[in-house]
């Protein structure tokens, strides 16, 4: 058996509570104590809805996979879509581990099939 699909999996789940716990934190501090200025517009508060989405849906991958990374992908392609972002690390760093959660569920999902031996 391969160890490929468990290191994929604890990547994914190590790296998406990392980022939404980064995220948690820096959302604490920054309505604890704003920095930011006035209130956010629309736009702006859109993209922090999207955003917890994105996070959101890193921890609901942690029980169901695909559905958490289909929901972290689309809420952060809304955000790049709306919010015109100059650092584009910033959005892949975000999608990879809902990319490692699609690799886990297509490695876990497939696992059984193999070449049948003698034949």
């Amino acid at each position: 058996m391969s160890v490929l699909p468990s290191v994929v999996r604890w990547l994914a789940r190590l790296s998406g509570t990392l980022i939404a716990g980064l995220y948690v934190f820096f959302a604490i501090g920054e309505f604890t104590t704003p920095h930011s200025g006035p209130s956010p517009t629309f736009v702006e508060g859109t993209g922090i809805a999207l955003l917890t989405a994105t996070c959101a849906g890193m921890l609901v991958a942690l029980r169901w996979e695909l559905t958490g990374a289909i929901v972290s992908l689309v809420s952060l392609i809304g955000f790049t879509l709306l919010i015109r972002v100059n650092n584009h690390g910033v959005i892949i760093t975000m999608a990879v581990p809902a990319l490692l959660y699609i690799l886990d569920w297509v490695l876990h999902r497939y696992r059984t099939w193999s070449p049948m031996a003698g034949n």
